[in-house]
């Protein structure tokens, strides 16, 4: 399975259920992505996870995983001197599946027994080699092993490695023998039995279609259903290490224009928006004799259906809005309001679907949309999270992407319930995004922090224009400087190692072992001839207890740190 590690599994990809498993272990000190792949790379970074280029030779078919270690752990010595790493668990990429506890139980049992190593194990089934066959002489059966059980009640226990986890202490990792392909497991190498098959208790190994189809049952079955994960509008992945989708809602501050329309479109692109949004509805087919305005319409509107009225594009001037945005680059999406509308969208053939908020609970309308095979995007102001399990069970097999959304025109930033993106995120086991109505770029940044995928922000030529959706909009300044906020955000999220602006503190700042007393090359360090002292350039200060006790192959003076090479 080319790619398993990132591949879509229950609306994720594969590789952020090992980095949970990772992030949530309470003996792990710091956990470190290993990859040649460039979107594992950006998803474990996304998740504030230090990464490791593996080189091209220890990325083969034929390179051995205790082979990638040594290098992710020599590579993270040369970054962070003062560490020491004295245990390393090694977890595959392409095992989302793990009992809760099984990283916390292998290191515990690796550091209390003084054990070389640990594996996770399961009980042989159905495969137990007393049941296996060897075929010879063309169709000759014979016994793999030769045995007279005949029940399986009886068949002796047997355990096979069932990819879980490797806990191995960081010498032994670094034994390598000729011919001995496990010398890195060391002379005592331990078990902890998994119950394969158990709810909760069982490890799933993804290495071909059949055992992804059991991790999608097990985690289907736990996380409440399976979505499609990897959602592209007009060729721009949302989602794993992408940056933020931004929209700039044109939605009707174009008052009917297309001239405005398009300007709108040119000013979008110049601040940096991902794509444009539009509306499409007709008053006749969207509002019954009884419609009303909503308050904060009132200022600029007497009728409801004439405010439509004068605020519509045609299909035709919309195509000239995708024409614009597709040659500058940017995604075209539309949001339709009667299931009428149907056909016209097809016609403009946009890159995604919009549902404003008070749809999301229009199953006939978002069932008809689901038709034209687009991605969807579903505001979710005025929904609360009950209502919304109908629509979500609906997109189930779709790209969907929920966006919360506070439907008050402009939002009051203390009402913007900006966290509410996380309960979404659980509740519905999707995508987040944000569609913001406030006046400022504050809950935008949060929002990326929370895990935003999508951002939506009104764009008008003219906050003081007349018009429903003006004074809830950006103009284009303030929409450049609303994309940057987003980008910071983003910017300030990420996790590169590389990057190391905090390299001259850590060395001045940092405290090492220190000689008490002048002491000469043969002496034995004794405790009350060491402290620790700045700057942090000598033996860690952690490593403080390992130095008493060694012999010091030169001398070294009072008040001096103490050297790897003096020991």
């Amino acid at each position: 399975m080319p790619g398993k590690n990132t591949a879509d599994l229950c609306g994720r990809p594969m590789i952020e259920y090992t980095l949970d498993h990772a992030l949530a272990s309470e003996r792990v000190d710091r956990v470190i992505v290993s990859t040649d792949c460039e979107k594992a790379a950006g998803i474990a970074r996304r998740r504030g996870v230090e990464v490791i280029e593996r080189p091209a030779e220890l990325a083969s078919d034929t390179a051995t995983v205790d082979a990638a270690a040594r290098h992710a752990v020599e590579q993270f010595a040369i970054r962070n001197p003062q560490s020491a790493i004295r245990n390393v668990v090694i977890l595959y990429a392409n095992v989302p599946v793990r009992p809760r506890t099984l990283i916390d139980d292998a290191v515990t049992k690796l550091v209390e027994t003084g054990c070389d190593s640990v594996q996770s194990v399961c009980a042989v089934g159905k495969m137990h080699p007393y049941w296996m066959k060897r075929v010879v002489e063309g169709d000759r059966l014979l016994p793999y092993v030769e045995n007279t059980v005949y029940r399986r009640q009886e068949l002796p226990a047997v355990y096979q490695l069932d990819g879980g986890i490797i806990a191995v202490t960081r010498k032994s990792l670094f034994v390598v023998e000729a011919g001995q392909p496990h010398a890195f497991l060391g002379k005592d190498r331990r078990a902890v039995i998994t119950e394969s098959g158990a709810p909760g208790s069982g490890v799933v190994d993804v290495d071909g279609a059949m055992d992804m189809r059991v991790a999608e049952a097990v985690i289907g079955k736990a996380e409440g259903g399976r979505r499609k994960a990897e959602v592209v509008i007009g060729g721009r992945e949302i989602g794993g290490a992408a940056p933020t989708y931004v929209i700039a809602e044109l939605g009707v501050n174009h008052d009917g224009s297309v001239e405005r329309a398009l300007a709108l479109t040119r000013a979008a692109k110049g601040a940096g928006a991902d794509a444009v949004k539009l509306q499409l509805f007709d008053p006749d087919l969207l509002l019954s004799a009884e419609a009303e305005l909503a308050k904060y319409q009132e200022a600029n509107a007497v009728d409801p259906y004439e405010m439509l009225r004068s605020l519509q594009l045609c299909v035709a001037d919309m195509l000239k809005v995708k024409a614009l945005a597709h040659e500058l680059g940017m995604g075209f999406i539309v949001t339709p309001f009667s299931v009428e509308n149907l056909e016209q969208m097809r016609e403009l053939d946009a890159d995604a679907v919009k549902i404003a908020s008070p749809d999301a609970v229009n199953l006939p309308l978002i069932g008809a949309m689901l038709d034209l095979g687009k991605p969807m995007l579903i505001s979710t102001g005025t929904a609360n999270i009950d209502e919304l399990h109908a629509a979500n069970r609906l997109c189930a097999k779709h790209e969907t992407v929920f966006l919360h959304c506070v439907s008050a025109y402009p939002t009051p930033p203390e009402c913007a319930a900006v966290g509410r993106m996380n309960v979404l995120r659980d509740a519905l086991r999707c995508e987040v995004g944000y569609s913001d109505h406030t006046s400022n770029d504050v809950s935008a940044v949060l929002a990326v922090g929370l895990g935003a995928r999508v951002i939506e922000k009104h764009l008008t030529y003219d906050c003081a224009a007349k018009g429903p959706d003006h004074a809830a909009s950006c103009d284009p300044r303030k929409f450049a400087e609303y994309v940057a906020a987003i980008g910071a955000a983003e910017a300030a999220m990420m996790f590169d190692e590389t990057a190391d602006v905090q390299a001259d503190v850590r060395k001045v700042s940092r405290q090492s072992v220190c000689a008490v007393r002048d002491m000469k090359a043969g002496d034995v360090i004794g405790r009350g001839d060491v402290t620790v002292k700045r700057p942090g350039t000598g033996v860690a200060a952690a490593r403080l207890a390992e130095v008493v006790g060694k012999t010091l192959k030169r001398d070294v003076k009072m008040n001096h740190l103490i050297h790897e090479e003096d020991l």
